[in-house]
């Protein structure tokens, strides 16, 4: 399943990836390093993310705003099986 027709980072233009988003990205990466308080780091390590929950994660992309307005917009409403 194909979640976007292009895989190319809307900010960047690289292939744009889970460790693109957090860790590569010009866009997003300097947020991250602040964020986590990894100051005095030139870049996010696999390591790094490795130590950060995935509710860290998950807040980290709501803070940017990247994603707002697809399939993932609102998680407060049930959402139907059956897609009613």
């Amino acid at each position: 399943m194909k979640i976007a027709e292009d895989p190319s980072c809307p900010e960047c233009g690289e292939v744009e990836t889970s460790f693109h988003f957090i860790a590569e990205c010009p866009m997003y990466a300097l947020y991250a390093l602040v964020r986590w308080e990894l100051q005095g780091k030139d870049s996010i390590s696999v390591e790094d993310l490795a130590n950060l929950s995935i509710g860290d994660i998950l807040r980290f992309t709501k803070e940017t705003g990247r994603f707002q307005g697809g399939c993932c917009q609102d998680t407060s409403k049930p959402v139907s099986q059956h897609g009613e």
